[in-house]
């Protein structure tokens, strides 16, 4: 079992007494700025209280599994977490399973540490997980939203399943979805998606756009013309719309009056206070 030390707290101490020495006659911006230089400086320094380790070294010798149950423990107890922990975990082999069963705890703090985690492990074995808690397995917004992100770099890996899942996950889940296929190889059934739910999500144009304009099928221009087009079509929307169609290598020249629309007005107006702003 790893000994809990307050290595933040240490590190407090170690920067109190270099200020209150204060050798090098620093300003307290000066201090500021030098802090990350004393914080690679503090963790190669030994300490009694770390039985006379540094705080590199002192969670070098434990498992991956004891590594990830001193996280679960100190978070479930209220304890400053050190990013000396947060390291050795990402360095150790034998982590990644004990933080794929921690995103099943159900308690959002352990889920974020998890997630954060073996994104920094670049996991290929969380990503059925990650496809899960985007799915449905979390009522916070910010945990589906992390899955989804790391899921961005393994597209090809979850392809598959977010292809067969697609159809069963609520709104949120197929915009979180949507994002991910969205930087897939071409793939016929990719673009079928994409464009389907940008035609079924007219109120959220700008973002189901988006993902048309990174994905990079120009058969997508004419759904994107049509949907310019609409008289409806506020200037939020428009110059949204108006990217994607360049993206695509498309052009749109019509001139369209927005003089009455909220937030042309809205953009005009702080446009016109930061001039002002600029020549006074």
């Amino acid at each position: 079992m790893i000994k809990y030390v307050d290595i933040d707290a240490l590190f407090e101490k170690y920067m109190k007494e270099r200020v209150m020495k204060n050798e090098e006659k620093l300003s307290y911006e000066e201090w500021e700025n030098k802090i990350p230089e004393l914080y690679e400086e503090f963790g190669r320094q030994s300490f009694a209280e770390l039985d006379g380790k540094t705080p590199y070294s002192y969670y070098a010798d434990a498992t991956g599994a004891e590594l990830v149950f001193a996280l679960s423990e100190q978070i479930e107890r209220g304890l400053s977490v050190s990013e000396y922990l947060c390291t050795a975990i990402v360095e150790s082999d034998g982590a990644e399973k004990p933080l794929i069963a921690l995103l099943d705890s159900g308690e959002e703090e352990k889920v974020m540490y998890a997630l954060n985690l073996l994104g920094d492990k670049n996991s290929d074995d969380a990503v059925p997980k990650y496809v899960e808690l985007a799915a449905f397995g979390a009522e916070e917004e910010h945990i589906r939203e992390l899955a989804a992100e790391l899921l961005n770099g393994k597209c090809e890996l979850c392809k598959e399943t977010l292809l067969r899942l697609y159809g069963d996950v609520d709104e949120a889940g197929k915009a979180l979805f949507c994002d991910v296929l969205s930087r897939c190889a071409p793939d016929e059934r990719v673009y079928d998606v994409l464009l389907a739910a940008f035609k079924t999500h007219p109120a959220q144009v700008t973002l189901f756009s988006s993902f048309l304009a990174r994905y990079g099928d120009e058969r997508a221009l004419s759904a994107l013309y049509e949907a310019i087009e609409r008289p409806n079509t506020d200037f939020g929307e428009f110059r949204e719309l108006k990217f994607a169609i360049e993206t695509l290598g498309g052009e749109y020249e019509n001139k369209r009056d927005f003089s009455e629309d909220k937030i042309y007005k809205k953009l005009k107006s702080e446009n016109a206070a930061r001039k002002k702003e600029i020549l006074h």
